[in-house]
């Protein structure tokens, strides 16, 4: 199949500015060898949206009869792999799959679903026992770090055989070094309590107690309300002439260019992109020590932590501002190198375009027999 074109038609729930879609877009412009449609529920239209990342894309969008619109659309195009993104996406495809067999069904597994703190776990619940079913019907998963994988295999019973990791990409620019440190810390995210906001003000509670001087830049998008809680506890801590609070940022890269160190003290992540993003912009990054940000953080000095010792970790941070800030460049220059070599764009998309030609090619041979 080498040089041959796939046709490959994207499933995914919402074009909402998170994760898993900002990956997906960056990954469509590096295939080589994959013609690319998407099919989505909802364009996300009141908010930030990767659809202006997706100029090339052609875009199908149904927000009522998901089922039968998408059935028609896969019935009446010659998709050599419909590719599913989130549950919701995967049980549609997982169903049309089994009254139509001309194409080939891929799911991505981009968290680990129902199982984060202050999350909804009923609406998980009740569809767990057919997601199970639809993913090892399926021709193949990507998980997107070792974690999940492992998270399928001994909690969800998802057979090892189908699932292979092609961990998130980052676009390597060619950058400056930051020559002034502004001693600014900085914490970007949707604002969800697993995420580790509280953390992270405890952190700066214990600065503040030790008086360092330091800023602290919070931002992110409050889908559930979890911002009261946040400026309760900056008062609590008497942290209101050292924090602020922005909205989410459009373009992230802005936000780290106000920033020294990323404090990512997340209790569960699917892989956490931000942490890479943070990297590639000449940030240094302190995160927990979890895996999957474990697998791509370089735990340079010690840069990798335990995110209940918060006494600690603002020590450590304390430590990175002095001795002529050499610890925090070195910190992040070690941590850059180390992504450069193992994690960019070029790579994932490489990596999933090799995933769908195997998979057709066991299809085909599956066929023959």
């Amino acid at each position: 199949m080498k040089n041959e074109i796939l046709r490959v038609l994207h499933v995914i729930p919402t074009l909402k500015k998170d994760g898993a879609e900002v990956q997906l877009s960056e990954i469509f412009k590096n295939f080589k060898n994959v013609e690319i449609e998407l099919f989505t529920f909802d364009l996300y239209e009141r908010g930030d949206s990767i659809i202006e990342n997706l100029n090339n894309i052609k875009i199908y969008n149904q927000s009522n009869l998901n089922l039968i619109s998408l059935y028609r659309l896969i019935k009446n195009n010659d998709y050599d792999i419909v590719h599913s993104h989130l549950p919701k996406a995967d049980l549609l495809v997982g169903v049309i799959r089994i009254l139509n067999k001309k194409f080939i069904h891929i799911c991505s597994v981009h968290a680990q679903y129902g199982t984060r703190d202050g999350e909804n776990k009923i609406k998980y619940f009740f569809s767990y026992k057919l997601w199970k079913i639809v993913l090892n019907r399926s021709a193949g998963v990507i998980a997107i770090s070792n974690r999940i994988k492992e998270w399928l295999i001994l909690d969800r019973k998802i057979k090892s055989s189908k699932i292979l990791t092609i961990h998130y990409g980052v676009k390597i620019k060619n950058r400056k070094v930051k020559k002034n440190v502004s001693r600014t810390i900085g914490m970007a995210a949707r604002i969800l309590p697993w995420k580790g906001w509280d953390k992270v003000l405890e952190v700066a509670d214990f600065l503040n107690k030790n008086q360092v001087n330091f800023k602290l830049k919070l931002a992110g998008s409050d889908d559930e309300g979890y911002l009261k809680v946040i400026n309760s506890l900056i008062k609590k801590y008497d942290l209101t002439e050292v924090v602020e609070v922005e909205n989410h940022y459009e373009n992230i890269e802005e936000f780290f260019e106000k920033i020294d160190i990323f404090l990512f003290l997340s209790n569960s992540e699917g892989f956490g992109l931000v942490a890479l993003e943070a990297i590639e912009n000449n940030v240094a990054v302190i995160c927990s020590d979890i895996s999957p940000l474990n697998e791509f953080v370089k735990n340079s000095e010690g840069a990798l932590v335990n995110r209940s010792n918060t006494m600690e970790i603002a020590k450590f941070i304390e430590k990175l501002f002095n001795n002529e800030n050499l610890l925090l460049k070195k910190v992040q220059e070690e941590q850059k190198q180390f992504i450069e070599e193992n994690f960019t764009i070029e790579n994932s998309a490489n990596k999933i375009e090799k995933f769908y030609i195997d998979a057709i090619n066991v299809y085909k041979e599956y066929s023959i027999k």
